[in-house]
């Protein structure tokens, strides 16, 4: 792909508006819960959330944005899998409304210099929960292959252990819309906040609630949490609440009211699926 190319690609994807991710039914704009809009530069918050400098680094060389150009532009967040060549988002990124699946897709890490990567979206390059899946459900998931790895990278390990309530999570989006703070969308979004009720599923897939701020393109944004010193996999936000009801800006968190925010686990299913993938099975 021309330079041109892939700057009118990144026009075209980061540029997508709240408006166009509303219409796909997508994280749209902001809910904020507990106060006040948390996420901020990993630059800026990294270190008081317990990030060193090496993190940071593997932190954008693993995660960025994933962004389809036809029938609809659209943009969400997105992170290599158990190997340096298939990416985990939400699956709802990969279809319209109507069912259609999304073409030209491609995923950007946001470590310096990165480029914009074709993703294989045919069955031998795609895993999804559904096809279409509901959005917000437990069915929520893809997982999808570069049309080759990226040197030099290793994704973070899944953590495996069961969601518990109070657990500490970190959250990497690559640039979600209607923030209070303007941020370069080369740098990651990080926010600190905790996991609030961790129910045990009845579906191929766990799932977990928590009190973190989402809004437009949050959608596949990867879950982190600290495991023995490491960072671990845990999950990937799928939906939040409504975000039209100005009572709901920073109210607490309240599942009734919808002042919440839901990920699925990077275990079950979802590794399964992964591992099939990296297989080649």
């Amino acid at each position: 792909m021309g330079t041109l190319a892939k700057a009118a690609l990144a026009a075209a994807l980061v540029g997508a508006t709240a408006a166009a991710a509303a219409e796909r039914g997508s994280l749209v704009p902001v809910n904020v819960i507990d106060g006040t809009d948390d996420r901020g530069s990993i630059l800026d918050l990294g270190p008081s959330l317990g990030l060193s400098a090496a993190e940071i680094d593997r932190i954008r060389s693993v995660s960025g944005h994933v962004g389809c150009f036809a029938p609809l532009p659209t943009i969400a967040s997105g992170a290599l899998f158990l190997t340096n060549g298939q990416v985990l988002t939400a699956g709802h990124v990969f279809f319209t409304d109507a069912g259609q699946k999304e073409s030209k897709c491609f995923f950007r890490r946001q470590a310096p210099g990165s480029e914009w990567l074709p993703l294989r979206l045919d069955a031998a390059g795609a895993r999804f929960g559904g096809s279409p899946p509901k959005p917000g459900s437990n069915d929520d998931w893809a997982i999808v292959r570069l049309t080759g790895p990226i040197a030099g990278v290793e994704p973070f390990a899944v953590d495996t252990t069961r969601p518990a309530v109070g657990d500490r999570l970190i959250v990497v989006s690559a640039h979600p819309a209607g923030m209070d703070q303007v941020i370069d969308p080369s740098i990651p979004v990080v926010q600190g906040c905790r996991v609030r009720r961790a129910p045990i599923s009845s579906g191929a897939t766990s799932f977990y609630r928590s009190d973190c701020d989402a809004s437009g393109a949050s959608s596949g944004s990867m879950h982190l949490v600290r495991v023995g010193g490491e960072l671990r996999f845990r999950g990937i936000t799928i939906s939040t609440g409504p975000w039209r009801d100005p009572a709901l800006h920073g109210a607490p968190y309240d599942e009734k009211r919808g002042s919440v925010t839901t990920a699925l686990g990077t275990d079950k299913a979802i590794l399964k699926a992964g591992r099939s993938l990296a297989s080649g099975e």
